[in-house]
């Protein structure tokens, strides 16, 4: 270890022009044993770590580059080879390497199954490495490979996938690819159902690898789990595995919850997130965050307390939102004053055979009225969800209702007024639109 920590210090504390000098007099295996040294020290939370890995990974490709077939008579830089690649390698080096020292056998097969891979060739990268056992190589070689084959089955093939990762952890405990199968776990075991395997793999990665650099990742997939299984999952089980978290994480965690729990029409969930939330931002000292407000509201309103969820939306500054908890805040603020508005009156003698009746100011959600509410904002891009109209709003709902259609636009508008989850869902399917849209 102290000689790895010496050869560090070597080859990043003289400069990247130095540094690359003196790695093209190493054996390639001695710089890639650096870049592995840092990817540890990254796993461990070590984030000032990062911007070593990104010049220890740009000297490691310079000296791969001038590798020569004779170097490839020692078996660690083959391995080395393999290791760069699947640590985020350029795969044009592995190319050049692969056509210069032409391995065989099933070094070929390896070899060629992850340069697939890294191009993003998943059939290819998967019959390529179909008969190659992680298990049965080098375990420096083996734990990284064991992760790409479970990334590649991933989504065809979840419970496969599982097993890769149990294969890289076992491999590489407490590296950066224990972390990543941990993290990486996640989404298959949603997948599969198995809400007790999610919380404990969950429960490892928290207590090993919260200060990673990646630990946000691990998050999404955490809180998307609790919302999948919210009726699996108690609130005494995500306190304890949220309590090993430090207080800045705690809230983060529980507002992202909180947000999402509100999305799905999750009430008891959201109300229980939210509230978590704001204690520990009590228990800090620390301002609370407008979104903490704003899930709370949503979670608990109905047709009965609609006016004290306006006054509490007025409490909320938008300008300390996201874009995307704007949108929702506006959403949200125009629903509660819906179910403030008088009922419309009674439908008389219509004075145009072509104009339809008096409608609700409500009809099925995802419809104009949700999204006209966010059409203020200033995202150009939220332009091409929904279709121009000249009179945005409730007026716009009256104008698409057609003759004879008033009692089930009538009943429709009931529902979403006493369906709190009808309601967010359709602020759901409006963020998701206008995610799509702005998505490059």
């Amino acid at each position: 270890m102290i000689a790895r920590l010496v050869l560090l210090g070597a080859l990043i504390a003289t400069g990247p022009a130095t540094a690359i000098a003196q790695g093209a007099a190493m054996a390639p295996f001695k710089v890639v044993r650096s870049l592995q040294l840092v990817q540890d020290r990254l796993a461990r939370g070590d984030h000032a770590a990062l911007p070593m890995q990104r010049k220890l990974l740009e000297l490691t490709d310079e000296r791969f580059r001038a590798v020569t077939r004779k170097e490839f008579e020692d078996r660690r830089n083959f391995t080395a080879l393999m290791v760069y690649a699947m640590s985020g390698g350029n795969p044009a080096t592995l190319d050049v390497v692969l056509s210069r020292t032409m391995p065989a056998g099933t070094d070929r097969a390896l070899g060629l199954g992850v340069l697939a891979y890294m191009r993003g060739q998943l059939p290819k990268a998967a019959q390529a490495l179909a008969d190659i056992d992680p298990m049965a190589l080098d375990p420096e070689v083996g734990a990284y490979l064991a992760l790409v084959k479970g990334s590649i089955v991933a989504l065809s093939q979840p419970g496969k996938a599982l097993g890769f990762m149990d294969q890289a952890r076992l491999l590489a405990p407490g590296t950066l690819v224990e972390e990543a199968a941990l993290r990486r776990s996640l989404p298959a075991c949603i997948t599969l159902n198995q809400p007790e395997r999610f919380m404990t793999v969950a429960e490892q990665y928290t207590r090993r690898f919260l200060r990673s650099p990646y630990a946000s990742e691990f998050a999404d997939a955490f809180v998307e789990g609790l919302v999948a299984f919210h009726d699996r999952i108690g609130t005494r089980e995500i306190d304890r595995i949220v309590s090993l978290m430090r207080p800045a994480q705690q809230e983060a965690i529980y507002l992202r919850l909180a947000r999402r729990s509100t999305i799905k029409g999750q009430t008891e969930r959201s109300a229980f997130a939210s509230t978590r939330a704001r204690e520990v931002a009590r228990k800090t000292d620390e301002p609370e965050d407008p979104r903490a407000v704003l899930y709370a509201a949503l979670a608990s309103i109905t047709s009965e307390n609609a006016r004290d969820v306006v006054a509490t939306l007025e409490k909320v500054d938008p300008a300390a939102l996201s874009p995307r908890d704007r949108r929702l805040f506006q959403a949200a603020r125009a629903i509660a004053a819906e179910m403030l508005a008088p009922p419309a009156a009674p439908a008389g003698p219509a004075p145009d055979a072509q104009a339809p009746g008096p409608a609700p100011r409500l009809v099925a959600p995802a419809e104009p009225p949700a999204e006209a509410a966010v059409a203020p904002l200033p995202e150009p891009t939220a332009e091409p969800t929904v279709p121009a109209t000249d009179e945005p709003g409730p007026a716009a709902t009256e104008t698409a209702a057609a003759p004879g259609e008033d009692d089930e636009a009538y009943r429709q508008g009931s529902e979403l007024v006493t369906s709190v989850r009808e309601k967010l869902e359709a602020i759901d399917r409006m963020l998701e639109e206008q995610q799509e849209v702005e998505r490059p």
